[in-house]
């Protein structure tokens, strides 16, 4: 092969890289100079001169005049990077719809078996307090017994003489039905009617406020 053949120059330029490696493919693979596998690397020698590039299969170059380029095959790919931190919790989405109430199957009840007074606790929430005596039920402040707002308490009056009605009194500082105390400072009782099988529900609407529901009882013996 002359000497002219065998060197082959291609002007670079201003061109980077890409276009040198694209020459070195081209002088390659239109088969001026022939391989008999793949290389590895690749050498070229550019002419410090006048950037003029050739093809070196030797992989020498005349140091004194040329730069030596070697372009290796792509390396194997890195390893992974470690996990980036987790972001920020994102901002809680809206409360969902309230599902339906359920069924009361049953009730707690609770006997008062005599004459005294009786004063609300805390587990009478949702009972049915009933009594054939005469007892007075105190409803306590809430600094006393705090039932929450809501509370229901059912009252049941099964005695049939004026014997046997239950009185419901405030403590006080506590309204029931809208009353306290009356002009003489005594707390106001809530009653049934006379009459045996009544009954009447408690309600905390405020902190120291309930009401006393009933329905008088018109089919009741009187006494």
């Amino acid at each position: 092969m002359s000497n002219k053949n065998s060197r082959l120059f291609v002007r670079l330029g201003k061109v980077g890289l890409p276009a040198l490696v694209s020459g070195i493919v081209a002088l390659v693979a239109g088969g001026i100079y022939a391989v008999s596998a793949a290389p590895s690397s690749v050498t070229a020698c550019v002419e410090k001169k006048d950037g003029a590039m050739r093809y070196s299969a030797s992989g020498g170059c005349k140091q004194a005049k040329e730069t030596k380029l070697v372009i290796g095959a792509q390396g194997a790919t890195g390893l992974q990077g470690a996990t980036g931190a987790t972001g920020a919790t994102g901002a809680t989405g809206a409360t969902g719809a309230t599902g339906s109430a359920g069924s009361m199957a049953t009730q707690s009840t609770a006997e008062i078996k005599t004459n005294t007074n009786y004063t609300l606790i805390l587990s009478d929430a949702g009972k049915l307090i009933w009594s054939r005596f005469s007892p007075t039920v105190i409803v306590p402040t809430n600094a006393s017994v705090a039932f929450p707002i809501g509370t229901r308490i059912d009252i049941g009056q099964l005695g049939a003489t004026s014997a046997n009605m239950i009185f419901v009194t405030p403590m006080v500082g506590v309204t029931l039905n809208g009353e306290s105390l009356n002009n003489a400072g005594v707390a106001i009782s809530q009653t049934f009617d006379r009459g045996a099988f009544q009954m009447g529900t408690l309600v905390k609407i405020a902190t120291n406020e309930w009401v006393f529901l009933r329905s008088p009882d018109e089919n009741s013996p009187s006494t």
